[in-house]
């Protein structure tokens, strides 16, 4: 899988964006940016609406996770605790 994350790979264009080239095909970002996963770190069920990039940016899991565990243990998922798999 390819791994957009690897700063190592990324060439500075100017002062705001910066380019990788993986099998001739080229991704421009803005500095800084990262790539989210494709699929949720709790559940490994694909991300596939707009709750579920929110609740990955914010939380590190899908809508469904967010709803499911985080609201029932909150106090321990912000102390790190998360489900088993």
């Amino acid at each position: 899988m390819l791994d957009l994350n690897n700063k190592d790979d990324w060439k500075k264009i100017d002062d705001k964006f910066e380019e990788v080239t993986i099998n001739n095909v080229k991704f421009i970002r803005e500095i800084g940016d990262e790539a989210l996963p494709l699929d949720c770190p709790i559940c490994k069920k694909i991300i596939c609406c707009v709750e579920d990039v929110e609740k990955l940016k914010k939380e590190n899991c899908c809508d469904n996770c967010h709803l499911t565990y985080y609201f029932t243990n909150k106090e321990k998922w912000e102390k790190g605790w998360r489900p088993n798999r």
